[in-house]
């Protein structure tokens, strides 16, 4: 009970809140308590911190700006104002020598900032900076989408002017377009430059109590509406402000503290964490923008200028190109000499002199001149021959801030008084001459606002630089320390040991940067970087990163295929990463992480994909999943067939049951078996044929993968990694056909069909070159049957796309036309030929082996036999064994005669024809049998006439037929076999066909008492015969020269039913409308017995649809006659109006429905 009450009491167990974290960083801000007199006048005097000597702790003043400094005439005090402002923004007053690890905490722990991948620090543009159309859509845009993309920092000034105003407005935009994507924006500003910034940082209730008090609010703030100079309105689209104070107010100045700052957070000095990319890019600038240059790149951060938007930024650029020859320096590339450094202690003259002192004891002297060579001296005699020019090109730069500070009346800052014009000049000239040293100018790049670059790739590039340099300056200064610590050893290492630790030192440093360039390569990847990566990441080997699989992943999920294709041409194995440990073989869950790493939730209900209309789901309706091979395969099927066999398994022993089940293995089970053989040892027990197989199918699966999430680009390219990429081309085009079908409108539905459009074209390229080599291997290519893609075939596959290019192509006709013909030679276009067909035929094939060329098998001789290629029950018009296999006798001629035989009435040709008479024969006895020979049954045996009797044995072996085309369908499921053959119109009407005649047939022998009851039979079994005769419009569709006309017609069908439509309703109202004035009322005015205005259908379709539809064909019976008959009559005459408007309007109609069916 104690210890429980002890723990509930200690305020150190309680888990701190973001006000407990900033009251223990006991953060300050500094207040001047002991003035230094500016100016007086006969009102009062003003300190240097521009508040009034009387608003001092301390009234006595010392005279004079030089005197006041910070640390001497301020004090500081905790509990500065913090917390969030009237727009949402955190901000915080502190002091302005606050240490960065203080900063940092209230960044992340306080404020609760996701840590940054990038950190952008934005300068230049504060003042004369002139907005472009050029700079706002190219540069803001690009920076916006830098920080989107890379989770980045965006460090400014807060200002609400020049360029950081234009960054606020793009960060606004992205605020009312996204709301929930959120950009990370740090204002680092001045407390006492912020216009009104006591009013915008007051506390909640003392805002809404002077909100209520509007008098107190207008006279007495007046002053503070008026902005004065040195102040500057808060850009408020920021989400975080750090306010520096010093104590004075109405000054911008704070030194290099944003460098600093920049400089920890991105941790760019520590060798025990991995540091944070920190880049600044410049735009326009004036005088400060050069110190903050030379304060970043001090800091070895990389700094981008924006060429084109003037002034500093425009004249690095100009004397980047101008100084270009250093670029090219090698003596002094890896020297970087400082300012105020001493560099070089150079011995002029030395002298020693011998003291004799003590007994026993004695000192020595050593006098010597040295001569001190500045690095300075350096820097001037490095650009000697370009400091004029140099000098005059700054001028109009200061000249222009110093302009601006009297026009404005700025008050000098505490070290205006030392800072003359030339001491300015000659301050601003060596930090310019520092920048473009040859050691430091690497660390500058330019963006040309004019160019077509990426500004990310330059931002990128820079950075990946910068890195690579910090690295090979680490390693050469540890080498130089330890070098100089080992000279000072007795007795010195030998060699070897040198050697030896060297390579040591070399490794960990190799490995820290290989961890670092891992960190960049992810920033690469999301902003899509690839040649910078290439060239400073990578380097040609996937040895330069580590995490390969989740790296190579991670490009894929991302859709990246210019990574994706690097990664794989330097060797990657994806097949290792989804299936290690040999889980391919061994594993019962094969496609586990196959599944969870690329079919995420979030993937699958992706609105860039039609793929989750095409799950089916029970739990939720909205957010569909795929979590096993059985919804994968069920996708697969959906849009692709199910006459392709099931492609994803658990475990090898899933896959071998289910083919063998489905008879996929008996061809040849020891080729299609996969074997995995373990030895005694612990050798791979993956051979070289089985890991090529998993190799096929991981590229198969990712190709599938990319084209279910609609990963155009990434599928092209693992397109050319494929096996048989004819046939994945052509199942893309199914699976995108798919997606137009359920997309209802957009690019997103148009881009489908275009990149459909791609695949085909790419198979019809693919085809092409093949035809050019071996037109006959082309045409068994299309052909084949592919284990790989569940035993489809591409012209299988072509088909059920409707991919009616390449189907029309060369290489596919003649494909289908060799099956057409099957063993005969399928060249028989020649009048002569044809007429051998013919005698063929008619002699019922015995004719055949002497008139009709066959197929030759291809370089047998007598003494060597053919042997099997392909199975008996395929297409296997090119194997030529079966020209001569089996042997039905000894006699060779005549055993070739007895298979061409066979050969020529087993061509699809000649069962055609055989179907098509066969077909005519009962056509002509079936309706014999209709007309002369249907009646009553008799007492005979038969009871029938023998013309009925071979009808029904006809239609019966023709229902035999049907079941076994149905069974035989490639699709592999009762549902898919349905939905394939009814949504062939003929088959619906053979299936309406075979019940008629079966109910006709019942109805013979049941309702057969009286005539009158037979009749019923005669009904059904002449609507049945008319099916029929209609169903062999079927048989013309094989023709060449009838098929199309064919179809023409039954598309032209659906532009008549619209036209139907309308005609059938204008016909409706005007039977119903004339009816109602005409017959129904005077129904007894007409001498007329066939008029009835009962109640029931027969009497109104009599009375009302026939009467009128007849008056399409000019067929008025005695309508117009009793309509004249009563002319007078007010219902006549309406009736005359109504019935002339009616024919107008129909006539019109019939022109417009001719018109569209000869367009």
């Amino acid at each position: 009970m104690t210890r429980r009450l002890e723990i509930g009491l200690n305020p150190i167990t309680r888990y701190p809140t973001p006000e407990d974290i900033f009251n223990e960083l006991n953060i300050r801000y500094r207040v001047c308590f002991k003035p230094v007199k500016k100016s007086c006048d006969a009102e009062e005097c003003i300190c240097v911190c521009n508040r009034r000597v009387e608003d001092h702790n301390d009234r006595v003043t010392e005279s004079g700006a030089k005197n006041w400094d910070m640390l001497r005439n301020t004090y500081e005090k905790l509990n500065p104002v913090h917390g969030q402002l009237l727009d949402g923004g955190f901000f915080t007053r502190l002091a302005l020598d606050t240490s960065e690890g203080k900063v940092e905490k209230i960044l992340l722990d306080v404020w609760k900032i996701p840590k940054p991948r990038l950190i952008m620090s934005i300068i230049g543009g504060a003042k004369y900076f002139t907005l472009s159309d050029r700079l706002e859509t190219n540069f803001i845009n690009g920076i916006i989408n830098v920080a989107l993309k890379s989770g980045a920092w965006l460090i400014t000034n807060g200002y609400n002017v020049g360029i950081v105003q234009l960054v606020g407005q793009a960060i606004h935009k992205v605020k009312l377009t996204n709301p929930k994507r959120q950009i990370t924006a740090i204002g680092v500003c001045k407390w006492g430059s912020v216009k009104d910034v006591e009013k915008l940082t007051e506390p909640p209730h003392t805002r809404k109590q002077r909100a209520n008090d509007r008098h107190c609010y207008n006279d007495g703030d007046e002053k503070l509406k008026k902005r004065e100079s040195g102040e500057r309105d808060l850009e408020m689209n920021h989400s975080h402000y750090l306010m520096l104070d010093d104590g004075r107010l109405r000054y911008y100045d704070i030194g290099d503290y944003r460098t600093r700052l920049c400089a920890h957070l991105g941790k760019l000095e520590h060798d025990y964490d991995f540091p944070v990319p920190v880049i600044t890019i410049v735009v326009e600038g004036g005088r400060d923008t050069i110190t903050n240059i030379y304060n970043d790149l001090r800091a070895n951060i990389p700094v981008v200028i924006i060429d084109g938007s003037g002034r500093v930024a425009d004249f690095f650029k100009h004397w980047l190109l101008y100084t270009k020859e250093f670029d090219d320096a090698s003596k002094d590339a890896d020297i970087t000499y400082e300012i105020n450094e001493i560099d070089k202690v150079k011995r002029v003259s030395s002298a020693t002199s011998n003291q004799e002192g003590l007994p026993g004891s004695r000192t020595s002297y050593t006098n010597v001149r040295l001569r001190l060579d500045k690095s300075r001296n350096v820097l001037r005699e490095m650009f000697q021959k370009y400091e004029a020019q140099l000098q005059a090109d700054l001028n109009p730069i200061i000249n222009h801030d110093e302009d601006s500070n009297k026009k404005k009346r700025k008050p000098p800052t505490p070290t205006d008084s030392k800072d003359e014009p030339s001491i300015i000049i000659d301050k601003t000239l060596s930090q310019v001459m520092y920048c473009l040293q040859p050691a430091v100018r690497s660390g500058i790049s330019v963006f040309n606002l004019n160019s077509e670059n990426n500004f990310s790739e330059t931002i990128f590039r820079s950075i990946c630089k910068s890195r690579k340099k910090y690295f090979e300056k680490k390693e050469t200064d540890q080498n130089e320390a330890i070098e100089s610590n080992l000279r000072k050893l007795k007795p010195l290492p030998s060699s070897q040991d040198r050697k030896r630790q060297s390579n040591a030192r070399h490794n960990i440093n190799r490995k820290d940067q290989i961890a670092q360039r891992t960190q960049l390569l992810q920033l690469a990847m999301d902003w899509n970087c690839i040649d910078v990566a290439k060239e400073l990441i990578l380097e040609n080997s996937l040895d330069n990163i580590l995490n390969k699989e989740y790296t190579f992943i991670y490009a894929l999920t991302k859709n990246l295929p210019t990574f994706v294709y690097e990664f794989l041409k330097l060797g990657i194995d994806p097949s290792k990463i989804f299936f290690p440990n040999d889980e391919f073989f061994k594993g019962t869950s094969r496609y586990k992480k196959f599944i969870e790493d690329l079919y995420t939730d979030a993937a699958v209900n992706s609105d860039t994909t039609h793929l989750r209309w095409f799950v089916e789901s029970d739990s939720d309706i909205f957010e569909k999943h795929i979590q096993r091979t059985d919804d994968l395969n069920a996708v697969i099927s959906v849009l692709i067939g199910d006459y392709m066999s099931k492609l994803y398994f658990d475990s090898d022993r899933k896959e071998m049951t289910y083919r063998s089940l489905w008879g996929l293995n008996k061809e040849d089970a020891e080729q299609n078996t996969i074997t995995v053989q373990v030895g005694a040892d612990d050798e791979d027990p993956i051979d070289k044929e089985n890991r090529q197989k998993i190799e096929d199918y991981t590229m198969r699966d990712l190709f599938l993968w990319s084209i279910l999430m609609y990963h155009m680009d990434l599928a092209k390219v693992l397109l050319s990694y494929l096996k048989y990429r004819i046939c994945a081309a052509l199942i893309a085009t199914k699976i995108l056909k798919e997606y137009h079908r359920k997309a209802t409108h957009g690019e997103l539905k148009d881009s489908y069909m275009k990149n459909a459009d791609y695949f085909q074209q790419y198979a019809i390229d693919c085809v092409t070159q093949c035809e050019k080599n071996d037109p006959e291997q082309a045409c068994q290519i299309i052909l084949q049957r592919i284990e790989l893609y569940g035993n489809v075939t591409c012209l299988q596959v072509a088909a059920d796309a409707h991919d009616k290019l390449f189907i029309a192509i060369p290489c596919c006709v003649q494909a289908m036309n060799n099956i057409w013909f099957d063993k005969i030679y399928p060249e028989q276009s020649r009048k002569r030929n044809n007429i051998f067909m013919g005698l063929g035929f008619i002699s019922l094939g015995l004719l055949a082996p002497c008139l009709v060329n066959y197929r030759n098998a291809g370089g047998e001789s007598k003494d060597e036999s053919l042997t099997r290629r392909l199975q008996p029950y395929g297409i296997n018009y090119s194997d030529a064994y079966t020209l001569e296999y089996p042997r039905y006798t000894k006699i060779v001629p005549l055993n070739r005669y007895m298979h061409r035989v066979k050969n020529f009435h087993q061509a699809l040709r000649m069962k055609y024809f055989y179907h098509c008479l066969s077909y005519i024969v009962f056509l002509f006895i079936f309706s014999y049998m209709i007309l002369f020979n249907f009646q009553l049954p008799t007492d005979k045996i038969p009871s029938i006439h023998w013309t009925e009797i071979v009808t029904i044995i006809l239609v019966s072996s023709m229902l035999i037929e049907e079941i076994h085309y149905f069974v035989s369908l490639d699709n592999l499921s009762f549902p898919g076999k349905c939905f394939n053959y009814f949504r062939n119109l003929f088959k619906i009407m053979t299936i309406v066909g075979f019940i008629l005649f079966y109910v006709g047939l019942v109805l013979r022998f049941t309702h057969a008492t009286t005539d009158e009851e037979f009749f019923a039979a005669r009904i059904v079994m002449a609507i049945d015969l008319e099916i029929w005769w209609l169903r062999s419009l079927s048989f013309i569709l094989v023709v060449r020269f009838l098929g199309p006309h064919i179809v023409a017609i039954g598309k032209m069908l659906k532009d008549l039913a619209f036209f139907m439509c309308i005609i059938a309703i204008v016909m409706t109202g005007y039977g119903v409308a004339s009816r109602a004035m005409v017959y129904y009322p005077n129904a007894n005015r007409f001498n007329e017995t066939g008029i009835s205005i009962a109640f029931n259908g027969r009497d109104i379709f009599r009375q009302i649809a026939y009467p009128v539809y007849y008056l399409m064909y000019g067929e008025f019976g005695t309508e117009l006659d009793d309509l004249d008959n009563n002319r007078d009559e007010a219902w006549s005459i309406s009736t005359h109006v109504l019935l002339a408007v009616h024919m107008l309007f129909v006539n019109i109609l019939l022109t417009n429905l001719l018109i569209a069916m000869f367009r």
